[in-house]
């Protein structure tokens, strides 16, 4: 029955995505001036706020940055940090040198995710906003090998 919905679902995805293109076409054919001002319009749109979002971009890294040399400035062997994506959402993860240079570095870790969860406040929709505590990682130097080891003997 499973297999039944999933060909119904692709069915029905086929289905509208050919009526899609089919009153594109149409409307491009009847009203072509209309659809090339849209298009224009759309696409002076998108070159209009390409400033903003790299302004917007650039504010964003320069407080990440920030919060990682406030959470982190007085370390003579600083941790680093790699930015990524995960779901739309942005990943942090900081690698230390040891586990128990991580284990010590407790409190500078919290003050960094308290500051990530002010850079990003309101960020995600109501049902599921971004959380800190989800997008960090604190780990260290032989982490992953530690969990291969210990994922092998399990």
């Amino acid at each position: 029955m499973k297999s039944l919905w999933a060909l119904r679902h692709a069915f029905g995805a086929i289905l509208s995505f050919g009526l899609g293109i089919a009153l594109m076409a149409g409307a491009v054919l009847h009203y072509p001036m209309y659809v090339g001002i849209a298009v224009l319009v759309l696409i002076v749109w998108m070159i209009a706020t390409l400033p903003r979002v790299r302004r917007e971009r650039e504010k964003t890294k320069n407080l990440i940055d920030a919060a990682f040399r406030d959470a982190y400035f007085h370390l003579s062997n600083p941790p680093s940090m790699k930015i990524s994506s995960s779901y739309g959402y942005p990943a942090f993860e900081i690698v230390f040198g040891s586990k128990a240079e991580r284990d010590r570095m407790t409190a500078q870790n919290e003050a960094f995710k308290c500051a990530i969860d002010e850079i990003y406040i309101g960020y995600g929709p109501s049902g599921r906003p971004f959380c800190a505590e989800q997008a960090i990682f604190f780990t260290y130097d032989d982490y992953r090998n530690e969990l291969r080891a210990n994922y092998r003997t399990a």
